[in-house]
């Protein structure tokens, strides 16, 4: 078999999933250097001593460091300590190969191949799997601003008092802006925590960055109209997006693909008062990122049946008409990542 068709088939067994296609093989040609990409397809998604790897791949250990730290620069596999050796394994796509390269930044002429290929995968394959996972993988964290008193406050629903528990925190640019460049929305807005943080920091894709100053990121991305998403699971963050619907790949399974189920909504939905409604069309034009109000006359009208519960429409409605409201049908997340998986491996093979 083809090392790049075998490294394909590996890659496609992660829950994450990686559909087989011809512009997803010209992504991992582009990832994957023609001498790298046999010692990757010995690789798996456990982290690994480069001893070991080399074992599989019957090369000196000094050769198969060489070429594994090199990919590991470029965002391509992973690298951490494992008993104070270096370990390596492979990445999804997502979080993985799709960002980290993007984040290390290449030329330009690179970039945009990449761009069209991702965005060309993404549209005809990569967002009907990760729309297939249930629960989903990622969920809609609302804007603290938009939370009253009156409601039940979950931990894992605020994404400040979620970032404490974190050790280590890192910014840098959205991936997704960078290759879609649908808007002009804020870029250094992507947050990382603990061993994504880390590696990211050490491998200059991102740089680490206090508590405070990631709040201070929430409200830029907050101010800009962008939606915080992250990991659909309770304990732990593993990283914060603040997407865009016009360029991010989750919000947009929503805006672009119609998967209303592919990003989990928040355990918050938007009330209107049409009495205390202006009519100034803030929520409807600049505000919602998924359509959910629309302008009638001279006032705004909800379905609430879209709304995914992201408070952006409260925080900026001159006269109060709009409020966040606890759902009925709200179902918790999984409490951890590792079973967040395994439930989304175990409902595929139903």
């Amino acid at each position: 078999m083809h090392h790049y068709h075998k490294l394909e088939e590996i890659l496609g067994s992660h829950p994450v999933g990686a559909p087989k296609s011809e512009e997803y093989l010209e992504i991992l040609k582009i990832l994957f250097r023609p001498e790298e990409v046999e010692l990757a397809a010995v690789m798996d998604f456990r982290l690994r001593k480069a001893g070991e790897i080399a074992e599989k791949a019957c090369i000196s250990t000094e050769h198969a460091l060489e070429h594994l730290e090199e990919m590991a620069d470029r965002g391509v596999v992973l690298a951490k300590k494992v008993e104070d050796e270096p370990a390596f394994a492979l990445l999804p796509n997502y979080p993985g190969l799709f960002e980290y390269p993007v984040m290390k930044g290449t030329d330009p002429a690179t970039e945009r191949r990449l761009a069209a290929l991702w965005h060309a995968y993404y549209m005809k394959d990569m967002a009907a799997e990760l729309a297939s996972a249930n629960p989903p993988w990622n969920r809609v964290l609302p804007v603290e601003e938009a939370i009253t008193d009156e409601c039940e406050i979950l931990p894992y629903e605020i994404a400040s008092k979620l970032m404490e528990k974190n050790e280590a925190i890192a910014v840098a640019n959205c991936p997704c802006r960078v290759l879609g460049k649908n808007c002009e929305k804020p870029l250094d807005v992507c947050l990382s925590f603990d061993g994504a943080a880390r590696f990211l920091a050490e491998r200059g894709m991102a740089r680490l960055i206090t508590l405070e100053e990631a709040r201070e990121v929430l409200k830029k991305a907050e101010e800009a109209g962008l939606v915080h998403t992250g990991n659909n699971n309770a304990e732990r963050l593993m990283f914060l997006c603040n997407c865009c619907p016009c360029c991010c790949h989750f919000l947009m399974l929503i805006t672009e693909h119609k998967y209303s189920s592919g990003l989990a909504k928040s355990s918050y939905q938007a009330k209107l008062n049409s009495d205390e409604c202006s009519g100034c069309g803030i929520c409807a034009d600049d505000r919602c990122p998924v359509g959910a109000f629309t302008m009638e006359g001279d006032l705004a009208v909800l379905d609430v049946g879209k709304c995914i519960g992201c408070g952006l429409c409260v925080s900026t409605c001159p006269t109060s008409a709009i409020v966040l409201e606890k759902r009925s049908d709200y179902q918790p997340p999984p409490a951890t990542m590792r079973e967040l998986s395994k439930m989304i491996v175990s409902n595929k093979r139903k």
